[in-house]
């Protein structure tokens, strides 16, 4: 018993790997383990031509960036489509009388100043949107006749829940009077009402539609504040009408009715209204260094030129552009002596008091790049180019659809910071495993560049000379 219980911890002893170990035996390889924290130099790049269509938001507003110099000017371009409520000529034998159109829009965000005076206009378009166009934030569709002008809204309501209380103030959908004069009704709405009167069929079909209005453009024409509309089943174009019946035309004796015109895309479906945002960010402010930037997607501008601050915001196309030239000093040693890389943690601080005017978002993606004119990389996917994005640990090839998202960590209410793990795509950098061309730079965006998705003004305000690239690795000693 005693000789098959020692042969049996020999057999044992004999599958270890010594080298595992990290112990320096006879006919084994040192290890040396170190760690080093890799400096980061960071600038400030522009990127245009930003999808914005069917995003969960579309922007109207003009709003002053007082950090670069630039102006925000965001428009919105939305198709109109009918609804399957009951026409007016479903009771055309009542005489249907018109009340008012009114646009209502909800929304969740605001930028700048929700309490400053925020005027919007209201377009037809020249043509309807085309569904074989690829919309983008430069992508502009002619206005037409304004239906309504410079017309003021209100972002906020006061509201007094009992005698001598406190006023509270709720957020209710933007509204947008298009016509209310019973007796005096725009010839837009005219136009509009007669379109339903006239339709023979049950519903309304978008084509009989669009040859009264073929599309709504949204613009502001005060600056200061701009504002985020979402997807809601509360947004559309509302058109009242009643029913009269009898001599007596009083309000209380009018049979109410109500037909809906959709736009945007609150239920997410294929065959929803579409719709995008035209995005304007001049830079030309006398002594900015941000002007650079103005129609240069190659220029930069680096963090010492800047305070020491770099940015990274969607809608704006400011992108922060990272540079790492310890992966290149990892790849020289892995040529020497094999290296394995144990941890490699990227941390992107955020600098404090840094969100009055935008919003710090929740992630960060980060694009692999070319350092000389900022352009991201592409993959060739069979037929498809695809842009190259660092994916999660555990995925390096850029088909996997599993991108990699720096999250937003708050410690404290002046410390906040963005950070992930790199291990792996450190570890493929210095062996050389990842496709060609290598990646010389590295873009931080708060949303991937795609159709659909996320569509804000968020804005992350990053304190470059923190930048730092954590790497913990271990490689085998000469002898």
């Amino acid at each position: 018993m005693a000789l098959l219980l020692t042969s049996a911890l020999f057999s044992l002893a004999s599958c270890e790997d010594t080298n595992e170990l990290g112990v320096d035996l006879p006919g084994t390889t040192p290890i040396d383990t170190a760690f080093e924290e890799f400096p980061v130099t960071a600038s400030t790049i522009r990127q245009d031509s930003l999808a914005t269509t069917q995003k969960d938001h579309f922007l109207v507003g003009q709003l002053p960036d007082g950090n670069t110099g630039g102006l925000l000017q965001a428009r919105a371009f939305l198709e109109v489509a009918a609804s399957s409520d009951s026409l007016p000529s479903q009771y055309a034998t009542q005489n249907p009388k018109l009340d008012s159109v009114v646009v209502l829009a909800n929304f969740d965000r605001v930028y700048g100043s929700a309490t400053a005076p925020l005027r919007l206009s209201v377009y037809d378009l020249q043509q309807p949107l085309d569904d074989f166009t690829t919309y983008n934030s430069t992508s502009v569709v002619g206005l037409s006749t304004p239906i309504v002008l410079d017309k003021p809204v209100k972002l906020n309501s006061p509201i007094r829940d009992r005698i001598n209380s406190l006023d509270s103030v709720t957020v209710r959908p933007l509204r947008i009077p298009l016509s209310t004069d019973t007796l005096n009704q725009t010839a837009f709405a005219r136009q509009l009402f007669a379109k339903m009167l006239s339709t023979t069929t049950v519903r309304l079909s978008d084509a009989d539609l669009r040859t009264v209005w073929k599309g709504m453009g949204l613009v502001a024409t005060t600056q200061g504040t701009a504002v985020a509309f979402n997807r809601s089943l509360l947004s559309a174009v509302y058109v009242y009408y009643h029913l009269p019946y009898g001599t007596n035309q009083s309000v209380r004796n009018r049979k109410r009715k109500v037909y809906r015109i959709l736009y945007g895309d609150p239920n997410q479906v294929a065959s929803a209204p579409r719709y995008f945002t035209n995005i304007s960010y001049t830079l030309n402010t006398p002594g900015s260094p941000f002007n650079v930037l103005q129609n240069n997607g190659q220029a930069s501008v680096p963090s010492s030129a800047s305070d020491e601050t770099v940015y990274s915001q969607d809608g704006t196309g400011l992108v922060t552009k990272l540079v790492i030239p310890g992966l290149d000093v990892l790849r020289q040693r892995q040529a020497q002596s094999n290296l394995i890389i144990n941890r490699a943690e990227l941390i992107i601080p955020v600098k404090p008091y840094s969100t009055a005017q935008f919003v710090a978002p929740s992630q960060l993606f980060i694009y692999e790049a070319n350092n000389v004119n900022n352009r991201i990389l592409l993959f060739q996917n069979g037929v498809n180019q695809l842009e190259r994005l660092v994916q999660q640990e555990g995925f390096l090839a850029p088909t996997a659809g599993r991108p990699l998202a720096l999250q937003l960590t708050e410690a404290n209410a002046t410390t906040r910071y963005y950070s992930t793990l790199l291990t792996g795509y450190v570890q493929a950098y210095a062996k050389n495993q990842l496709p060609e061309p290598s990646p010389s730079a590295f873009l931080l965006s708060p949303t991937r560049r795609r159709a659909g998705g996320e569509l804000s003004l968020d804005r992350a305000v990053i304190d470059a000379p923190n930048i730092k690239l954590r790497v913990y690795y271990s490689k085998t000693k000469a002898r």
